[in-house]
């Protein structure tokens, strides 16, 4: 992008931000520190949604990876410094070559199906980003799907974003009744 691009989007991003100022601050005329400040956070505003939109495009390909049971594009998601894993009074902190180990192994194994519900992203600064929701594991036919409460910490990392902390907690199974 050139820099007579960069800086006409600057002032439209700083125009915009002026005429969503309060009445009164136009009214008094902005200083440049003002009207920078205020393009400073219309510039974040618009920064936050890029990473929402990229977390929301991570948990569709995640649970596409899940589905297929591509062990090595799982592991390859999660932060190369490790990533807390917690859920049912679980609180690891878990070396990443243990996570590619888990999922590499015999007792790992693919769901029959998969579906994130009610994801919900929550900016927690500049290159994080909270995803809270819930997911269906499916099992074997004829079982109902167990039912997962879902938390993660999504972090970039080496130019992606990486899991740093996930939660899942599953809801216990009820017994059918007796007919």
């Amino acid at each position: 992008m050139s820099s007579s691009s960069s800086t006409s989007i600057a002032s439209a991003l700083a125009l915009l931000a002026l005429a969503a100022a309060p009445p009164v601050a136009r009214a008094q005329g902005s200083t440049r520190a003002e009207m920078e400040a205020a393009a400073a956070n219309v510039r974040a505003a618009a920064q936050e949604a890029d990473t929402i939109d990229e977390a929301a495009a991570f948990m569709e390909s995640y649970a596409a990876d899940l589905r297929a049971g591509n062990r090595a594009a799982i592991a390859d998601r999660y932060d190369r410094s490790g990533a807390w894993r917690q859920g049912n009074g679980d609180n690891v902190l878990e070396p990443w070559d243990r996570i590619r180990d888990i999922y590499a192994g015999a007792r790992w194994e693919r769901p029959a199906s998969f579906e994130w519900r009610d994801l919900h992203y929550e900016p927690a600064g500049p290159d994080a980003v909270v995803v809270a929701g819930a997911f269906l594991w499916g099992r074997a036919e004829g079982q109902p799907p167990y039912l997962f409460s879902y938390t993660a910490l999504l972090v970039h990392r080496d130019g992606r974003l990486r899991i740093r902390l996930e939660h899942e907690s599953m809801r216990p199974v009820l017994a059918e009744p007796a007919h």
